[in-house]
């Protein structure tokens, strides 16, 4: 009889130094962890995740968590301090699983973490994960390869505008653009594209409030939309079989405050979901409020008045447009009684 595989990850031992995981949490959509990934953070003594890891995925596990959010001209943590806080957690013998969007080795900085880790004789692994082009590319139908019209792809950064490369490929992605945009699309055009050219900006990729800009080159030049972080910017004949309909833009957006009681399948709809305090004992400091785009949002549903009142709380009005479902009277008379809508 064959043995069955092993799959429970090995604690170290607490007297040695403990060990470290890298690893992608893929573009934002929470359901796009990879299997080993998950396993490795129901482990986790310590989760640190970055600004691009969405709250939703990080609260399924029970470890310690930490925001280590950095973004450009906004850091929460420099890098050097994320880097002491990794080797701080693991001299102390804890599993540390360093969580990062994306993949950690495209444009995620996880070669420089390592390089500490090796520098301080400290054991890790990388695990992979699904990168922001992938996720894109899925989730606004807009095929990075395809026969005929894309055999290849290069991913770039928009970063620093200096230094903006511009390699001879079918298909351009470049990652981080919101500040650089219209110098990446300037240095794109200088090297010969042509104004016709299709070009789609994604913000939020994967997540419930993905967006998607399209344009030709030209057009997109002249423009002055701004663009807000995280943004991925592709260039390509590809984008002229992408759909404005696609499959991901008909799932309804729903938001859970409390526990989840709808009714709602994953087949037809994209749940965000709302901490109520009052009922998470075990939240922290350490942990990040991600706020809700409210404009993207089709239904609330309220478990409970304690969540109606933690959700007024962070918002003191809703768009008329929400349907808003709660579980019984008593949660019912709270909402009216804060939002004074009379329910719907």
């Amino acid at each position: 009889m064959k043995k069955k595989a092993d799959t429970h990850i090995p604690v170290p031992d607490p007297q040695k130094r403990g060990y470290v995981y890298i690893i992608g949490a893929g573009p934002g959509d929470p359901e796009l962890l990879t299997i080993k990934a998950a396993r490795v953070l129901r482990e986790a003594d310590v989760i640190l995740y970055d600004d691009l890891v969405s709250s939703d995925l990080v609260a399924q596990f029970n470890a310690r968590k930490i925001y280590t959010g950095k973004r450009k001209d906004s850091h929460h943590f420099e890098q050097d301090a994320i880097n002491d806080e990794i080797l701080r957690h693991a001299r102390d013998g804890k599993i540390v699983a360093r969580l990062k969007g994306g993949d950690p080795f495209i444009f995620g900085r996880g070669g420089e973490e390592i390089e500490v880790l090796r520098e301080n004789g400290i054991g890790y692994e990388i695990i992979p994960g699904i990168t922001a082009a992938h996720g894109a590319s899925a989730y606004t139908e807009i095929p990075l390869t395809l026969r005929k019209v894309s055999s290849s792809v290069a991913f770039c950064t928009g970063h620093p505008v200096s230094k903006i490369q511009v390699p001879d490929a079918d298909t351009l992605v470049y990652y981080m653009v919101a500040s650089t945009v219209h110098e990446v699309l300037d240095a794109v055009a200088l090297q010969g594209r042509e104004d016709a050219t299709p070009v789609a900006i994604v913000q939020n990729a994967t997540r419930y409030n993905q967006n998607i800009i399209t344009g030709t080159l030209g057009e997109l030049r002249k423009g002055d939309k701004q663009v807000y972080s995280p943004a991925l910017l592709i260039i390509g004949d590809n984008i002229r079989h992408s759909i404005e309909d696609n499959w991901y833009s008909k799932k309804k957006k729903i938001v859970i405050a409390g526990e989840d009681f709808s009714i709602s399948n994953a087949a037809d709809s994209v749940k965000v979901y709302f901490t109520c305090k009052r009922e998470h004992a075990d939240y922290t400091a350490d942990e990040r409020d991600e706020p809700i785009d409210l404009e993207y949002i089709d239904e609330i549903y309220f478990s409970s008045p304690s969540c109606v009142r933690d959700f007024h709380t962070a918002y003191q009005s809703l768009p008329e447009k929400i349907r808003v479902i709660t579980v019984d009277q008593a949660t019912q008379e709270e909402y009216e009684m804060l939002f004074a809508k009379g329910g719907k």
